[in-house]
């Protein structure tokens, strides 16, 4: 099964005009450990804001695009998919030892919950309203459980920030 990545704000967005609305040190740190050496799964949306557009260092990344003519650089840990029935196959035939981290954007994150793959949610959840055009899917809550969470954290880089850190596993 699937994990899902996110940062949102109380109100769940998630980005706005293609960027993340933050940089949270701490968050960052924590996704290079939880992703390093495992398989990250994103929309070409996501892909292309990455830095230089190119494919995440010492992770698996599978892009999922509908744009059959879309391309990239080619490298050893990029794939190109054309739908999630082509990841989780994917995942299946070459990558069944690593952790599957789906980590964006909107539209994949809700393919993968609509089609019942996601049995965890990693979510750094930011106490703020910031607007924007993207946000993280609606979910059954009564689906879910609290599985770990941490107390109110501060942002080392930016002291107005503050965000807690939420584990969540769907009910068996």
């Amino acid at each position: 099964m699937f994990k899902i990545i996110s940062c949102i704000t109380k109100k769940g967005v998630i980005g706005d005009k293609g960027r993340l609305l933050y940089i949270i040190k701490e968050d960052i740190t924590n996704f290079k450990r939880m992703t390093i050496g495992n398989v990250v799964i994103m929309g070409r949306k996501t892909f292309e804001s990455l830095p230089d557009g190119k494919p995440l260092p010492d992770r698996i990344n599978i892009v999922l695009t509908h744009n059959t003519e879309w391309g990239t650089e080619p490298a050893d840990n990029l794939f190109i998919v054309n739908s999630v029935e082509d990841a989780v196959e994917l995942c299946k035939a070459y990558f069944a030892d690593k952790e599957l981290f789906v980590i964006g954007g909107e539209s994949i994150y809700k393919q993968f919950l609509d089609n019942g793959l996601v049995d965890e949610m990693r979510l750094t959840i930011v106490n703020d309203t910031t607007s924007g055009d993207a946000h993280f899917p609606s979910y059954d809550e009564s689906d879910w459980r609290v599985y770990y969470e941490t107390s109110k954290q501060i942002s080392s880089d930016d002291k107005d920030v503050s965000f807690i850190f939420r584990v969540l596993k769907k009910n068996q």
